[in-house]
């Protein structure tokens, strides 16, 4: 039988999150990758997965026009992923210490400051801000090993 087999019953999408991104007795975490993804793409697999945890929408961190320092998330028109892509990847961020000179260096994920933002409690040290995401549970293991191989491959569009 196969899996597109409409009598084969599907398990919610919502068990495989909680299975694969903690349950009861274990931290809580933000999942929007709950399996790791080898050969990561952009479009496909990171800019879902920042949507998702760190907003796109305008009444959230980084989503419309985002603070000033701030990536917008957000694809929404005029907006695209290209613009997304640019505005994480060309200028430097704007609140990092110079050990990180760019958002996202492409293959050293330890100079990347989008990683060091998200794995670390006081990323670059005191007076750098706070983890992201903001006010929600740290993301998944999956999810930053997936954000981490996709540096590590280049970060390519």
């Amino acid at each position: 039988m196969s899996a597109e087999d409409p009598s084969v019953p599907r398990r919610p999408i919502a068990l495989a999150l909680v299975a694969a991104c903690g349950s009861a007795g274990q931290s809580e975490t933000t999942c929007p990758i709950p399996a790791s993804v080898t050969a990561p793409a952009f479009v496909r697999d990171v800019l879902p997965a920042l949507q998702q945890s760190c907003g796109s929408r305008t009444s959230t961190c980084h989503g419309g026009n985002a603070p000033t320092g701030h990536v917008a998330w957000s694809t929404d028109a005029p907006r695209t992923s290209r613009d997304v892509y640019d505005d994480l990847t060309i200028p430097p961020p704007s609140n990092a210490p110079a050990s990180f000179p760019h958002r996202i260096t492409p293959g050293d994920p330890a100079h990347s400051w989008l990683l060091e933002k998200i794995t670390k409690d006081q990323p670059g040290g005191s007076g750098y801000g706070a983890r992201m995401p903001y006010g929600l549970p740290d993301l998944c293991p999956p999810t930053v090993t997936t954000i981490t191989a996709w540096i590590d491959q280049g970060a390519s569009y």
